[in-house]
């Protein structure tokens, strides 16, 4: 015999598998139709006819020059200005520029001695020395056909990589395309890392409605806005939509400096560390590596790239940190297999980001003259989408447990039949408002009892006797909320209202009206199956009453309460 949808399930495992056929079908058609009849991209057809322009360029002694390492030329001092030259061709023809990139060098391009492009430069305190990686086009002419371009420069750093690449003759716009087809998926990625750290910090809010705040997502979101900051300057595409490099270049370093609080606090916060200590020492290590490099930038000692070193201890220290967690939770298991899968997914995403970050500095260090965020992209891709997966049992449960601990308050501190405040709930306002009585202009109580209540559940049941509690409770819930109280059952048949703030006699008084008013109005309407009768009373607490306690007040209510009843019962005689 089958069990109860075991049925539904194959239906839906034959439509998963049909839809997964047709899909691969649909996606091997447009991959085949697209290999077959391949041409040419835009930036190729633009770019068609360009020619690289980064041999043969020579210093003034006639000997080569690495363009690709100026700052390692020998005659090519730190700060001291450099030129190197070379021939263009004798068929130059028209609308044509000089494509390359720099980096690290302050420069201006000459044609035959004559200065024919210097970019635009911005002074700032808060801008580094160097212009940073500036792509550049200078135009050139048909009757430069021949003539010497010169590029003349000074490198700004001493000891950091200075270079002039990526350069050709020919179209600029085939170019410019270019760089933007080949840095497409790194900016794209950029961009995705972005976007998924700014859900990840509003995804924080609702898992943590709960007691127990545990801020993993925020940090998470933190850290990889960082990152991505950090991953958009360095792809080199900023400087299309600003002519401000310094800025970007200033921006780069800025927010590898804001990478190791998040980390540490999310790695503290998902998987905890032993020893305390760790959070502090390298939160104020990071507080006070930004205080070095900031007194040190603005003083002209070192601007913000020159000390990079410090920002990379820290990122080696994280990274060491990210380790250590990699080891501490790599073997270990749980009875559900589940969570031992997602704990499987989190260190591999810590593993490859971890190793990215390793693998960039060394790139880094080594002078390479490709992207320096290249791997870290990659690995933070991998590491949030890892994160992702096995963080989203963990959100559902948060939710979840904020729903059931709002459901439990609610049990604890609400009348199950009436839905007002319960016995509990006025005990502890009371409690709060004995401490806080004395800044405050003045405090009621309001006492009400139902009457005939034992009556009413001998004679007609005590479903009836529910109705008449619940009718009473909302006659005088309306009436109390009227005048910015709150209403509790305390008993079986006892209701309580209490009021705080200015006018308390004058609003009490407008309450027992506003409740009296809506009794006769029920009690009017003809076919009632039984009729309202409550007793109510107040007393009031004011700074007059310095030494009086809120329960006196509340004996006070309940005896006024009693007297009223005692009235009320002598009319029925």
């Amino acid at each position: 015999m089958n069990r109860p949808g075991t049925k539904n399930i194959k239906k839906n495992r034959i439509y998963h598998i049909t839809y997964a056929v047709v899909a691969a079908f649909l996606l091997a058609m447009i991959m085949w139709a697209a290999l077959k009849n391949r041409g040419q991209s835009p930036a190729e057809l633009l770019s068609e006819g360009n020619i690289a322009f980064d041999e043969g360029w020579y210093l003034a002694d006639g000997s080569a020059a690495d363009t690709k390492h100026l700052n390692k030329i020998p005659s090519v001092e730190p700060y001291l200005e450099q030129s190197i030259y070379h021939n263009l061709p004798d068929d130059l023809g028209e609308g044509l520029f000089l494509c390359f990139r720099t980096k690290n060098i302050d420069y201006q391009v000459y044609v035959d001695g004559e200065l024919r492009y210097e970019p635009r430069i911005r002074e700032s305190s808060v801008y580094n020395k160097s212009s940073g990686t500036r792509w550049s086009y200078v135009p050139l002419y048909s009757s430069d056909a021949g003539k010497i371009v010169e590029l003349r420069f000074h490198t700004v750093y001493e000891g950091s990589r200075a270079c002039v690449d990526h350069l050709v003759l020919g179209n600029a716009a085939g170019e410019i395309v270019g760089v933007f087809t080949g840095k497409a998926v790194a900016f794209s990625t950029c961009l995705l890392i972005f976007f998924a750290g700014l859900l990840l910090i509003v995804a924080d809010i609702p898992a943590n409605l709960q007691m127990h705040k545990n801020h993993e997502l925020l940090y998470l979101g933190l850290f990889a806005i960082s990152i991505a900051i950090w991953c958009l300057a360095e792809t080199n595409l900023l400087q299309f939509y600003t002519d401000d490099s310094r800025i970007l270049q200033t921006l780069s370093c800025c927010s590898l400096i804001m990478i190791p609080i998040p980390l540490v606090l999310y790695l503290d916060a998902s998987f905890g560390f032993k020893r305390k200590q760790v959070v502090p020492i390298i939160y104020w290590l990071s507080v006070a590596e930004f205080v070095i490099c900031t007194v040190l930038h603005f003083t002209g000692v070192m601007d913000y790239h020159e000390t990079l070193t410090f920002s990379h201890v820290l990122l080696a220290i994280s990274a060491c940190l990210l380790l250590y967690t990699i080891i501490k939770n790599a073997f270990r298991t749980g009875k559900s297999k589940i969570r031992n899968v997602y704990r499987a997914l989190r260190t591999f995403g810590l593993m490859g980001l971890c190793f990215a970050t390793g693998i960039d500095i060394i790139r880094y260090y080594r002078g390479s003259t490709s992207d320096n965020a290249m791997f870290v992209r990659i690995g933070l891709l991998i590491f949030i989408l890892c994160y992702g997966s096995s963080s989203l049992e963990k959100m559902i449960n948060a939710v979840k447990l904020g729903v059931q601990s709002e459901f439990v308050s609610q049990l604890a501190y609400r009348d199950g039949l009436t839905g007002i405040g319960n016995r509990t709930a006025f005990q502890e306002r009371l409690v709060e408002l004995e401490n806080e009585k004395k800044q405050l202009p003045g405090i009621a109580i309001i006492m009400f009892d139902v009457n005939d209540l034992k009556l009413i559940n001998d004679n007609q049941g005590h479903q009836k006797g529910d109705e008449l509690l619940v009718c009473s409770a909302g006659i005088i819930r309306t009436a109390v909320e009227s005048v910015e109280g709150t209403c509790y059952r305390i008993g079986g048949d006892e209701f309580a209202g209490i009021l705080s703030g200015e006018d308390v006699s004058d609003r009490c008084e407008k309450a027992i009206v506003s409740f009296k008013k809506a009794m006769d109005d029920y009690n009017s309407v003809e076919g009632q199956t039984f009729r309202i009768s409550i007793a109510s009373g107040y007393a009031v607490y004011d700074k007059l009453q310095e030494n009086e306690m809120l329960m006196d007040v509340y004996q006070q209510a309940d005896v006024r309460m009693y007297e009223n009843k005692k009235q009320i019962k002598a009319k029925k005689n």
